[in-house]
This record gives C-alpha cells, sequence and structure tokens, in this order.
C-alpha cells in the first residue's frame, strides 16, 4: 500500500440475521425467510407481504449501462 493512499473497504452484505432483527423491530412478523447464494435476502410476512434485500451496487451500475446481468 502506498504512502497516503487510504485503503476502500467494500460495503458489508446484511445479515440473515440483522433483517429479522430490523423486522422484529419493526413490528412485523416473519412467516418465512431464504437467503440466495447471490447474497439476497427475502423475507415473506404473516400477512402475505414480500420483500427482497440486493446490495450488489455492482449489477444496478451495470444495469444502468446496459450490461451485465439483467
Amino acid at each position: 500500500m502506498a504512502s497516503g493512499s487510504k485503503e476502500v473497504r467494500r460495503p458489508r452484505r446484511p445479515t440473515l440475521r440483522q433483517a429479522l432483527e430490523a423486522a422484529e423491530k419493526a413490528g412485523k412478523t416473519v412467516k418465512s425467510s431464504k437467503q440466495g447464494p447471490d447474497g439476497t435476502i427475502t423475507l415473506i410476512f404473516s400477512n402475505g407481504d414480500e420483500t427482497t434485500t440486493n446490495t450488489d451496487d455492482w449489477d444496478a451500475h451495470l444495469k444502468e449501462l446496459d450490461r451485465g446481468k439483467n
């Protein structure tokens, strides 16, 4: 590492535990949850609503440029 340069850290992906704790804090009851191999987390709530998290900023950026996964 060169003198004066700062190492850039990659943002951490949210964990399934963090997602469940956030739902509990919001007062929502989670019926089921799953974590995909690409890091996406899907929560299905007792009222039937579903939410998915995906924090891969590069996929979003490449989609804007019309490249990569679509």
